[in-house]
């Protein structure tokens, strides 16, 4: 019998990938370097998982990520053609008869029709990677994508999916697989809107069974946030003098600590590091000092050099709240098309608590100069009209069409902002002003809130 055809072509691609990957790493970005792992990592079982990404997390150094990546680029590519010579006198008519790479070239669509065609051929940590993906389909479009499975890595809750349906038992995981191809049959068949009702229903059947109840706009946010995929990052990551002044802290100085970290993390930061904690302590105030001894550390490790002025610095030096900073140096030299360009691409990564805490610090801060001010900003974050306001945004204004009026809202204040920061400074605050109209505006705030904070009250 001879092998299959498609066969060889696979193979000269693996070997050649692999040598022009490793002719670049000293080129790629942090970021790049992840994606590379994160996307050959979706290919493994997850015992040659825990052996190749032994001593690996995201948190590592550039130097020490370009060193890594040297040593699992031919690791993995001999593990990919192994599994190619597996299959090599196989057709791939089966689900069962395709490599994970394979597999994860495919659109959703694809893959379940075969399914449906062949049911139960895909089981174990195959079956649930494939539930996972098929839950990041968001729409008819991205159903029939054969670039779905591989945008999936970028995103923090598809990884979480996976390990929480690894934690499923297998009669659990087959009977929604087969309730998912109960749904799926006919899909083709649908109008579009139809098939995305269809889709809207699968994913809540799979967010169901693993406790994952949140809307999509919230669940894809923090794009190529660095993961814990193998180990946490531990407190020996913090420089010496942060460590030390850390360990000198008071009880209060370490809750008005936390305070201030919390409102630096994403939604999906939160519901993996701080959820845990509310099942047990009514509010952060409850916390007792030893456990927030522990907890800010630990925090401050996975942020690393976030800041409570990096809503403002990200329109002064290209610092940016959901995207890997521009540098200073970049952002001098960039018209004002470009900054703005960027900015709004780092808006669209923004979750919605990032989007409202954003807004909030603008609205509050009375001065422009303010919004530069750590100590200023830190009062803003402990007032009680702080995180009313962030409430109203995020839960009333942010909560129709899954954000989309909170997301133009942000727009047009970053354009808005980026332009009061190319403004003499003489007309700043006159243009900081407007800026703030247009937020209490757009909450229906009256004026006298408009004001609040140059007359000395919260909004």
């Amino acid at each position: 019998m001879d092998e299959h055809p498609r066969i060889e072509p696979q193979r000269r691609y693996i070997q050649a990938r692999a040598e022009d990957l490793l002719g670049r790493i000293e080129s790629m970005t942090d970021e790049e370097l992840r994606w590379t792992v994160r996307l050959f990592a979706d290919c493994l079982d997850p015992i040659e998982r825990e052996e190749l990404l032994r001593g690996y997390n995201e948190y590592l150094g550039l130097e020490d990520l370009q060193q890594f990546v040297h040593r699992f680029i031919p690791k993995y590519t001999e593990r990919a053609l192994a599994d190619l010579e597996s299959k090599r006198m196989a057709d791939g008519s089966r689900p069962d008869e395709l490599t994970d790479e394979e597999l994860q070239s495919m659109s959703v669509a694809e893959k379940w029709d075969l399914l449906n065609h062949h049911p139960r051929r895909l089981v174990g940590y195959k079956l649930r990677r494939e539930l996972a993906r098929l839950f990041m389909c968001g729409n008819y479009d991205l159903y029939h994508d054969s670039g779905l499975s591989e945008s999936s890595v970028e995103f923090p809750i598809y990884h979480q999916m996976q390990e929480r349906l690894m934690g499923l038992p297998e009669d659990h995981v087959l009977a929604l697989a087969t309730l998912v191809q109960e749904l799926t049959a006919g899909l083709d068949h649908l109008m579009p809107q139809q098939a995305d009702e269809v889709l809207v229903s699968i994913r809540s059947a799979i967010g169901e069974i693993v406790d994952v109840r949140q809307p999509m706009e919230s669940l894809v946010a923090g794009r190529m946030a660095k993961l814990p995929l193998v180990v946490e990052p531990t407190t020996a990551e913090l420089s010496a003098d942060v460590k030390e002044a850390i360990g000198t802290m008071t009880p209060e100085e370490l809750k008005r600590s936390l305070f201030v970290l919390l409102d630096l993390m994403t939604l999906e930061e939160l519901r993996r590091d701080v959820s845990p904690l509310q099942g047990q302590y009514p509010s952060v105030h409850d916390i007792p000092p030893e456990i927030l001894a522990g907890l800010v550390p630990t925090i401050a490790a996975k942020l690393g050099d976030r800041s409570l002025c990096d809503f403002a610095d990200r329109y002064r030096s290209g610092r940016m709240l959901a995207m890997p900073p521009v540098g200073e140096q970049v952002w001098s030299l960039l018209p004002m098309d470009e900054r703005l360009t960027l900015l709004e691409q780092d808006n669209d990564r923004m979750d919605l608590a990032q989007i409202s805490r954003h807004l909030a610090k603008i609205f509050l801060s009375p001065e422009y100069r303010v919004l530069f001010d750590p100590e200023a900003q830190i009062s803003i974050l402990e007032s009680k009209g702080y995180q009313r306001l962030v409430g109203k945004l995020l839960l009333e204004f942010g909560r129709p069409e899954e954000g989309r009026r909170l997301r133009e809202l942000n727009r047009v204040v970053s354009r808005m902002t980026l332009e009061v920061e190319a403004t003499p400074e003489a007309d700043r605050e006159n243009r900081h002003l407007q800026v703030r109209k247009v937020i209490g505006t757009a909450l229906e705030l009256p004026d006298d809130q408009i004001f609040a904070s140059r007359k000395g009250r919260e909004p």
